[in-house]
């Protein structure tokens, strides 16, 4: 069989430890981090102090105790195809599969019944052939026969995964012992479960629509096959196993959290320090290890600038950790970013941030953008690193955009990536963008209005309604996150028209202060991609032209093609509370784009629609 490659991009938030995927011959589950092989290759670590910090702050007992940090999942080897390559394991599951057709053999495929029924035997993997290239065929009456893998399993809300016990629920209320052959019976071709059945030649039958009902398929077995063991003795769970296809949306949520890399201070020293953090620990305890360091393969061309005795300096000062793990990362790279210093960070080898300060001459606002922006940041460079550290079923979990600015909470209640989770895996990410700074001073008035204080009520009471949907405690992020939030994607779908990237490939980080927090506030638009050039300066070149294309984005806003159908959503609805008059004519974007999966969305609180009603920040 060909290699199987994915970008580390899918690996972490598409096909990480835990999610189906479907190979040209077989189904598969992602293995857990024991079956993450680097194969005697030189693993990368990952270097992000203040995500550490973090995640061992946060996620506590599901770290072992001896946690070593993140690094970069294995890189494909061209040069080893052999079983000694470097590469991410997989398992087979389901184990459950249906005989494909065969004319003309004799097969196990019952003919055709009345009303267009078809038929076609069940079988588990303990009855097929398994080839020295993983191809699995059955042996039946006319010769080997290809089968698929059967498309349906069970699932529960905590992650876990495993076979529906088809003969069991099949022969409830009759002889549980029957071992003649199941079948999986079609009628007609519109795929309702109710024309769906399992029937086994006893007589016994199930319509896959009574596997749909609530707690039909009784309580979760705990099962976890990509795990090592997939069951551990005397585990138990109290959710209801649900029918899962394997191929729906909602088989794979990832929990990720992500931070833009900081300057220290501006110092480059420090930086230095930062990025080869892992190199230093290994040898600190070492009796002249500043010599080591100097003299290292991998440190020396980084550190010979710098004397010994500013090493040891620089590493006394530091507390190895360089943040409080509870505080949001959003404080720390907006405080860094909105200094108003003419540059912030550095343009050196090896820089994980780099920007300017725009002077207000050159970006020549006009009213009201004039006392909306305090400044506009060129980022000519910046490092993300994203680490994935679990993920749900069926219900997606809260992300960390979603919780306060003055703290973060992990969604911890996630499945497990590993039995023993020693390392979490991460990618770095290069890119460029634009920082908007907005004053303090223009949102506090609009947020003391009569108007946006009823309407920060209503949000409220919405963000309470879908917070109960998922059985979960409600994050209010108040109502300038909505303001900036809808603004943002705005001005994301006008920066798409104008720098050359696709708007999929633009990504936001909206930061805004609650009540009983420092102001706060302000957009960061960037786009970052996997190497060592990042990008090409087509997103940050546009930050001169900020004015314009500012008062093109809320132009646009003015009236949406779906209008007044979207306008009258304003004060959202039943199935959607966190969406108000937005749509995909107007603010919705593709979600890999947007840190809230497009919800908290309203584009009548920054101008008036055509209903003329609402309280609009800029107008």
């Amino acid at each position: 069989m060909a290699d199987i490659t994915q970008n580390f991009s899918q690996l972490l938030l598409t096909y990480g430890p835990g999610a189906m995927m479907d190979l040209p011959d077989n189904a598969v589950v992602v293995a857990g981090l024991q079956d993450w092989d680097y194969k005697g290759s030189s693993w990368k670590p990952v270097e992000e102090e203040r995500l550490v910090a973090l995640l061992k702050q946060q996620l506590g007992d599901k770290l072992s105790s001896t946690f070593a940090g993140l690094r970069s999942p294995p890189m494909y080897d061209e040069e080893r195809r052999d079983i000694n390559a470097p590469g991410v394991g997989v398992r087979l599951f389901p184990e459950w599969f249906l005989i494909n057709e065969a004319p003309g053999k004799g097969t196990e495929v019952a003919p055709a019944g009345a009303g267009n029924e078809k038929r076609r035997r069940m079988v588990e993997f303990t009855e097929l052939n398994v080839t020295a290239g993983g191809k699995l065929s059955y042996t039946g009456s006319g010769g080997k026969i290809g089968v698929n893998p059967i498309r349906f399993v069970g699932a529960c809300t905590k992650g876990h995964l495993q076979d529906i016990s088809w003969r069991y629920l099949t022969h409830r209320g009759r002889e549980q012992s029957c071992r003649k052959p199941l079948y999986w019976v079609e009628r007609g071709v519109s795929s309702d479960p109710s024309d769906i059945s399992v029937q086994c030649t006893c007589g016994a039958s199930i319509s896959m629509a009574d596997l749909y009902k609530p707690k039909f398929l009784g309580t979760c077995d705990c099962h976890s096959p990509w795990l090592t063991p997939r069951r551990i003795a005397g585990e138990t769970c109290a959710e209801d196993l649900r029918l899962l296809p394997r191929s729906a949306t909602n088989t794979y949520f990832a929990q990720t959290v992500t931070v833009i890399s900081l300057t220290k201070s501006n110092d480059k020293l420090r930086q230095t320090i930062a990025e080869f953090r892992s190199d230093i620990d290994s040898i600190r305890q070492l009796p002249g290890f500043v010599d080591f360091l100097k003299s290292g393969l991998r440190t020396k061309d980084a550190f010979k600038e710098f004397s010994g005795e500013e090493i040891l300096q620089a590493l006394d000062s530091d507390d190895g950790s360089g943040v409080n793990p509870s505080a949001h990362p959003h404080i720390a790279e907006f405080d860094m970013m909105a200094t108003g210093a003419p540059v912030i960070g550095s343009d050196g080898t090896g820089s994980f941030f780099y920007g300017e300060t725009l002077p207000r001459e050159v970006l020549k606002l006009q009213p009201p953008w004039d006392k909306f922006l305090e400044g506009v940041v060129r980022v000519h460079r910046l490092r993300e690193v994203t680490c994935l550290y679990g993920f749900t079923r069926l219900e997606p979990p809260p992300t960390p955009a979603e919780s306060e600015l003055d703290e973060i909470q992990l969604a911890v209640g996630g499945a497990d990536l590993a039995r023993n989770v020693d390392w979490l895996p991460a990618i770095e990410q290069l890119g460029e963008g634009i920082f908007l700074h907005i004053a303090p001073e223009f949102i506090k008035p609009w947020l003391d209005a009569d108007q946006t204080v009823a309407k920060a009520r209503d949000l409220r009471e919405r963000e309470n309604r879908d917070a109960a949907r998922f059985n979960r405690e409600p994050t209010h992020r108040g109502t300038a996150y909505w303001a900036l939030h809808s603004l943002s994607h705005a001005f994301m779908a006008e920066l798409a028209l104008e720098c050359g990237y696709p708007l999929s490939s633009l990504k936001e980080r909206i930061y805004s202060s609650g009540p009983a927090q420092a102001d706060r506030f302000g957009i960061l638009i960037y786009t970052t991609t996997a190497g060592g050039q990042g990008t090409l300066g087509g997103l940050s070149n546009t930050a001169e032209r900020i004015n314009e294309l500012l008062v093109r984005a809320i132009n646009r806003l003015a009236l949406c093609s779906n209008d007044p159908i979207c306008a009258e959503h304003s004060d959202g609805s039943e199935e959607y509370p966190l969406q108000g008059a937005a749509c995909h004519a107007c603010l919705l974007i593709p979600e890999t784009s947007c840190e809230a999966r497009n919800t908290r969305l309203d584009r009548g609180l920054l101008t008036r629609t055509v209903l003329g009603n609402g309280s609009p920040l800029l107008s």
